[in-house]
């Protein structure tokens, strides 16, 4: 019995690490690609950016003028305060305040507003960085490809980010 469970487990042994030398053999080709470094050499990223300007230019133009609407008022404030006497004082700076609120709750829904069209944008970009990737990848017969800066060693040979970043353009 003995000898029968010691004949399993040395066929065991021949037949996990079999399997394990397999795996091995199977990612034979590695690439890997810098995504930072090819999301901002991109065309397509200045483009975003000028798309994205000249979407919320209106909104920007709009919060500029309240805001120097605001400085306006409040030198005058500093300047006419005595002679408006504290009624207009009072009325003038609560009319300020009111400006300031505005403007407040109007930069806070800019800021939101941009930052989710960045990211829709952002989303766009990096999918085609990944179909590119993908397509590169296959072309130039790679098994798999990582982030660089998850290597610790690579040969400059295996790096992608120049193919992939040609291909997108």
């Amino acid at each position: 019995m003995n000898k029968v469970m010691k004949a399993a487990s040395i066929g065991l042994v021949i037949l996990s690490s079999s399997m394990f030398a397999d795996a091995a053999e199977a990612a034979q080709k590695v690439g890997y690609v810098n995504i930072a470094k090819i999301a901002q050499s991109m065309p397509q990223r200045e483009s975003i950016t000028t798309q994205l300007r000249a979407e919320f230019k209106d909104r920007i133009d709009a919060a500029r003028e309240l805001k120097e609407k605001i400085v306006a008022k409040e030198a005058k404030l500093k300047r006419d305060g005595e002679l408006l006497g504290q009624s207009g004082a009072v009325k003038l700076q609560r009319e300020i305040a009111s400006l300031k609120s505005g403007l407040k709750l109007d930069a806070e829904a800019l800021n939101e507003d941009t930052r989710k069209r960045q990211a829709e944008e952002q989303k766009k970009l990096m999918s085609l960085i990944q179909k590119t990737v993908e397509k590169v990848a296959k072309a130039e017969g790679y098994d798999m490809v990582v982030e660089a800066r998850s290597l610790m060693f690579a040969t400059p040979e295996d790096d992608l980010s120049a193919k992939v970043l040609a291909a997108a353009k």
